[in-house]
C-alpha cells in the first residue's frame, strides 16, 4: 500500500529469515516514510515494530501532521531545545508525550489516548474517575438543625 501511495519502506517490511517464526506473524523492525500527511499509512495505527516518518518544514506544519489523523494514543519529540519541546508537547492532541525518549511509563502517571486511540485513562490518579462517582455530602456539625427540618 505504501508503494502504491508513493512513499518507500526505507528499511524492513519482511518476514524474519528465521525458520522457528515461519507459522506466526512477524515482520522486521520496519521504517516507512511516507509521500504526504493523508496516506494511509500516515493515518492509521499499526502496531508492532513499525514507525512512519514524513518531511516537514516548520512547527506548524509538524503540529499539522501530528494533529491530523483521528488517533492520539501517544506522540514523541526529539530535540536539543527544550522550550521549543514544551511548546510543541502542549499542542499535540495526544494522551501522552514523550521528549528525547518513548515508551516511558510509570504506574502513577495517567495512560490512554485521544479521539480513536482508547478511552478513558488508566493507571495514576485520573483511572479514578473511571471507577467513581462524585457526589456531595453536607454535615452539620454544630447540632443547630433549622427548624424545618426538625420533627
Amino acid at each position: 500500500m505504501t508503494r502504491e501511495q508513493g512513499g518507500s519502506v526505507l528499511t524492513g517490511g519482511s518476514a524474519p529469515e528465521d525458520a522457528s517464526l515461519a507459522n506466526g506473524y512477524y515482520v522486521r523492525p520496519t521504517v516507512v516514510e511516507a509521500k504526504t500527511p493523508q496516506d494511509r499509512i500516515a493515518q492509521e495505527e499499526v502496531f508492532g515494530p513499525f514507525v512512519t516518518v514524513l518531511r516537514f518544514s516548520s512547527d506548524e506544519e509538524a503540529l499539522q501532521i501530528a494533529n491530523g489523523t483521528t488517533y492520539g494514543l501517544g506522540s514523541g519529540l526529539w530535540t536539543r531545545d527544550l522550550s521549543r519541546a514544551h511548546r510543541t508537547a502542549a499542542r499535540i492532541h495526544a494522551g501522552m508525550c514523550w521528549i528525547n525518549c518513548y515508551k516511558r511509563v510509570n504506574p502513577g502517571s495517567p495512560f490512554g489516548g485521544v479521539g480513536q486511540s482508547g478511552y478513558g485513562r488508566e493507571m495514576g490518579f485520573e483511572a479514578m474517575h473511571d471507577y467513581t462517582e462524585s457526589r456531595s455530602v453536607w454535615v452539620n456539625v454544630d447540632g443547630n438543625v433549622p427548624p424545618h427540618f426538625r420533627r
